[in-house]
């Protein structure tokens, strides 16, 4: 399996775009799946940076209605017209970010649904795509949320439209999740949960440990993160992968409890596995 990062908050060469966002090309041996399309085209034009083809992928997998990661499906027909798209039902809601008094639209277009009624899959509850790969359609959970909100009536989100991504691997399971909004670690425990018997071997993605993505502040205490690596630790996953919304204040604190365990994951990077 290789995963490369054709979107990232940070990139690790000036040629490429970085932006708040993420976007994924992941490639399992006959098949290849972009995992979020980041906010706009961005991804697109990495990707072409990279000398990927787009096109090759057959399946698109969104993991929550966030404008950071589903915002790019604007541009999807661009260079790719025929890949599945698999994202949760409830996406399509409106979703706003509250700072101060004030609440920003963090949503989708809601027209897209027309546009790639074709193509779209709608998760409604855990699927297998195809042989060792699955969709985890995650319970409802407002514990981990203060100033994201949903619907019309800006109600506190209950992150329904969230989904992570999990391979079977012949090292384990390896888990892709856009944001954690449900918590990395409660994530972690699903996983596990569903398949028993099994080891995470990696995880990778954002962990929701910012608080304001403008200015990069730290939405947890220290306390809190630290409280997060320690129970990571205590679980079987060999490693992990963090970029996006983990946040550079929580990566350094995770860092200091996960070790070796943890890696950041910027635009460009490659990861096989």
């Amino acid at each position: 399996m290789k995963i490369t990062a054709i979107l990232e908050n940070s990139k690790l060469e000036k040629s490429l775009i970085s932006k708040h966002g993420l976007s994924l090309y992941i490639e399992i041996e006959e098949t290849n799946i972009i995992f979020d399309l980041g906010p706009d085209n961005s991804y697109i034009k990495n990707a072409h940076s990279l000398g990927i083809d787009l096109n090759n992928a057959d399946t698109i997998i969104i993991s929550h209605g966030h404008s950071d990661h589903i915002g790019g499906l604007n541009h999807l027909n661009e260079v790719n017209k025929h890949g599945s798209i698999f994202l949760s039902s409830n996406s399509f809601e409106p979703h706003w970010l509250k700072i101060g008094p004030y609440y920003h639209n963090v949503g989708a277009n809601n027209t897209l649904p027309q546009v790639f009624i074709s193509r779209i899959k709608f998760v409604y509850a855990d699927m297998e795509i195809t042989k060792g790969i699955h969709i985890i359609h995650l319970q409802p959970t407002s514990e981990y949320t203060k100033n994201l909100f949903k619907g019309d009536k800006k109600e506190l989100d209950d992150f329904n439209h969230e989904i992570v991504l999990v391979v079977e691997n012949k090292k384990g399971l390896v888990i892709f999740s856009g944001c954690s909004h449900h918590g990395i670690v409660n994530i972690a425990k699903t996983v596990l949960t569903k398949f028993p018997n099994k080891n995470i071997h990696a995880i990778i993605g954002g962990f929701h440990l910012i608080g304001i993505p403008i200015i990069n502040t730290i939405g947890k205490t220290k306390e809190e993160v630290i409280s997060i690596g320690n129970v990571l630790n205590t679980m079987p996953i060999n490693l992990i992968y963090s970029c996006h919304c983990t946040g550079t204040s929580g990566y350094k604190i995770l860092k200091s409890v996960l070790k070796e365990k943890l890696h950041s994951f910027k635009t460009g990077g490659i990861i096989v596995i």
